[in-house]
């Protein structure tokens, strides 16, 4: 494994760790937020239902008493009336405390019953926590509303409380309930216990997906790999042949300077001139004759142009304003390079005169038309068909290296392409034609 390798292998291998650690944190915090969320709502059911409860206490409760008792406030009987009034008015309820209570003249909150009788009097609802910061914080009135209050001897208490009106339409006080915490953690329990199934199914929900995005991670790893693959071995080949190409021009350039110095030191100045023009002309007509917009198909043309000028080859070349988007680039290297080599290999071994290839790249609006046509060997009838097959080949190996797999590559891309690829031989010339539908 090279180095390069090793370096992408621990970068996808931190990735894949981080991923792991966000995924669990983030399920932790959810698994939080989600039972915070489900016990401050429980809270807030226990509330509303307390307010419902101090509205149904007040529904039984004779407003009357407490207006009667407002007017003579120093009188221990009505005070008493008051006392066993909201004792049975609370009875019709499951409130485990009931209690008034009214802000006087200084705006300070005053308890005026806590709706215990004498016989209850062994029993504690916390006057402590009855007129806490906290419940001083949130009273108001002339409206319901509801609090939670912590205290070390009372425990932990849920408030609440709804407005009395008197019959003059004013608000008098406020009738208020304790709810014991207490309820509030067993129902939450109850239903953590109860969302336990859910939490499971959640959790193994974000497994299976990280197990799927994992999977789709490799698989695209190893076809991104297979795919760089097959590019690097296609554009290899025509970089070695740019390559050879490029030696090929340095050691003639030698050879013309050698040539255009020993002109000059003789003095032949216009044997020189002559010489360079020459060379002009030459370097002119290895240049590709015709523009494409393809970058991919333009440097393809532009090597095997360039071989056919070295390898005395008559190339004609006609090629469509298009930019040929519709296939991979890859794809279309794939088929073009496959059939002009094997387009090379046959005109070459004919006498430079009868040398000839001829290439054609057509757009239409429904299909890609590539056609490479070259002078050389008729392919038999028989053979057609087996040509396409991997390992099969007419020629002989090439330096202990077997041939046959560029037709069979052809022939795969096509498929892939739902296309068609048709072969015409005869004494006179062979042509592949390839044809690509195009969908819009």
């Amino acid at each position: 494994m090279t180095e390069i390798n090793r370096k992408k292998q621990k970068k996808f291998t931190v990735i894949i760790t981080m991923t792991i650690l966000i995924i669990i944190l983030l399920s932790s915090l959810n698994l939080y937020a989600t039972y915070y969320n489900t016990r401050k709502t429980i809270e807030l059911t226990i509330a509303n239902q307390g307010m419902l409860t101090a509205q149904t206490v007040l529904n039984h409760f004779d407003v009357h008493i407490f207006e009667e008792y407002l007017k003579d406030e120093g009188s221990s009987q009505k005070l008493q009336m008051l006392d066993y009034e909201l004792s049975d008015a609370k009875n019709y309820s499951d409130a485990k405390y009931a209690y008034i209570l009214k802000a006087n003249e200084e705006n300070q909150l005053q308890l005026i019953v806590d709706g215990l009788r004498p016989e209850d009097s062994g029993e504690n609802n916390g006057d402590c926590c009855i007129l806490s910061n906290e419940l001083k914080k949130v009273f108001v009135e002339n409206k319901p509303f509801f609090t939670r209050i912590e205290n070390n001897s009372s425990g932990t208490n849920v408030t609440a409380g709804v407005p009395i009106v008197g019959s003059n339409k004013e608000i008098i006080g406020s009738l208020v309930v304790n709810e014991s915490v207490a309820t509030v953690d067993k129902i939450t329990d109850e239903v953590m216990k109860s969302s336990i199934p859910f939490f499971v199914f959640s959790g193994l929900f974000v497994l299976f997906s990280f197990g799927i995005f994992l999977l789709f991670q490799l698989w695209l790893r190893r076809d991104v790999k297979v795919e760089v693959g097959e590019t690097e071995e296609t554009y290899q080949v025509e970089f070695h042949s740019m390559l050879q190409t490029m030696r090929s021009i340095r050691h003639d350039f030698i050879n013309h300077i050698q040539v255009i110095q020993g002109l000059l030191k003789i003095g032949r100045e216009d044997r020189a001139v002559e010489y360079v023009n020459s060379l002009t002309n030459e370097v002119e007509s290895i240049e590709l004759p015709i523009k494409v917009k393809n970058p991919a198909l333009l440097i393809l043309l532009q090597s095997k142009w360039v071989r056919a000028q070295n390898d005395k080859v008559d190339m004609h070349l006609l090629v469509d304003d298009h930019h040929f988007q519709k296939i991979k680039s890859i794809d279309l290297i794939k088929i073009l390079s496959n059939l002009i080599d094997n387009a090379f290999d046959a005109t070459l071994l004919l006498l430079e005169s009868e040398r000839f290839i001829n290439i054609e790249v057509k757009f239409t609006q429904a299909m890609y038309l590539f056609k490479v046509e070259n002078i050389g060997p008729t392919i038999p009838e028989e053979l057609k068909d087996k040509i396409f097959n991997v390992g099969f080949s007419t020629k002989e190996e090439r330096r202990g290296v077997p041939r046959g797999d560029g037709l069979s590559i052809v022939k795969e891309v096509v498929n892939r392409y739902r296309g068609e690829i048709d072969v015409q031989s005869n004494k006179n010339s062979t042509t592949f034609i390839v044809k690509i539908p195009v969908k819009s």
